[in-house]
């Protein structure tokens, strides 16, 4: 018997957009990458990221008059964030899926379609994660059909922008070498990273900032503690995911990173690395968002279609990201394209 299945907001949220941007310590650390991030939802087309920052030297000398200065302890800026909107889509047809050695599972049609589902959702979740950080929509396909990067733009697109306009100060960026480097060179990005944060990003504690770095720095820098015996830093365990620390900061490996800009340096391995503040980077969507159906908006539909002799996949929704706080961030990059001015 045939069936169609619709999933609605809530539902969806928690089957892809929640699991998608985990805690960095989740069940699956290759999606950890985005544990930092913030979610926001309901953002239709476009809609304001309001910047609190704490303000200080509010304190003065009283006086023998009654009159009291106020002073404002925060400071708001005000950018915006958009929304694109997007689909994926898949088909299956039983005839073409069972045949050859799965011909003995055809009597498990349910359960396969079952794991359809889940490599659906899963592509869905890659996409957006290597959108969210390397999307830019006036690229061109990635020719090896390996990567979507060109769905809505992505943090790193965001950045450029910011450094061309001069919101981040040219101190704060350099450009990384490709290739492989040593473990001497990853210790020196983050001592470089370090060195040159704001007054700002230096002045907040140790614990609300990351370095997110890609794989080359991350094992680079752990070959360093290993050769120079201060191996006692990496032996931090969170849920089984190893962690290190620089200058008791934490760094995060964004293990999508590497394979991504390998792909659009031709190839030749390249480097990233991000001091920033954590929950900086913002994923804007609108789970209200679908397709309409007799059940209402449905953002995720499966149904079976008898004239194609197929069961359809079909998702749609609104994805969009955004830097709160862009000035605080120091970035350093292998020139993939970006144009980062470094």
């Amino acid at each position: 018997m045939y069936e169609k299945f619709t999933v609605g907001p809530t539902g969806y949220f928690d089957l892809l957009i929640k699991p998608t941007f985990a805690d960095i310590y989740g069940d699956d650390p290759g999606i950890g990458t985005l544990g930092t991030w913030t979610l926001m939802d309901g953002v239709s087309s476009k809609r304001k990221i309001v910047e609190l920052k704490g303000r200080q030297n509010i304190l003065k000398r009283r006086d023998a008059s009654c009159n009291i200065e106020f002073s404002n302890v925060a400071k708001a800026n005000i950018r915006s964030i958009e929304t694109d909107e997007i689909y994926a889509g898949t088909k299956v047809c039983d005839n073409e899926f069972y045949q050859g050695c799965l011909k003995d599972f055809r009597n498990k049609d349910p359960k396969f379609r079952s794991f359809i589902m889940k490599y659906f959702l899963d592509a869905i979740a890659i996409d957006i994660r290597s959108n969210a950080y390397f999307g830019d929509i006036t690229r061109l396909n990635d020719p090896d059909a390996d990567w979507s990067w060109n769905v809505f733009d992505g943090i790193f697109k965001h950045y450029s922008g910011y450094i061309n306009d001069g919101t981040i100060k040219a101190s704060q960026t350099a450009a990384f070498d490709s290739g492989e480097i040593t473990p001497v060179e990853a210790k020196e990005y983050l001592d470089w990273a370090y060195k040159n944060q704001d007054d700002y990003l230096d002045f907040r504690v140790d614990e609300d900032k990351a370095f997110y770095v890609s794989k080359g720095i991350f094992t680079g820098y752990e070959d360093f503690l290993i050769a120079t015996g201060a191996a006692y830093n990496i032996n931090l365990y969170q849920n089984g995911l190893k962690t290190l620390k620089y200058k008791n900061i934490e760094v995060i490996l964004e293990t999508t990173w590497s394979p991504i800009m390998k792909a659009l340096n031709g190839g030749v391995e390249a480097h990233a690395c991000i001091l920033t503040l954590k929950k900086n980077f913002t994923f804007a969507t609108d789970t209200n968002y679908g397709e309409d159906t007799d059940e209402g908006v449905k953002p995720l539909l499966v149904w079976y279609s008898k004239d194609e002799l197929t069961w359809k996949y079909a998702n749609f929704l609104k994805a969009g990201t955004g830097i709160a706080y862009p000035e605080h961030s120091v970035i350093g990059m292998t020139n993939i394209g970006f144009n980062l001015n470094t």
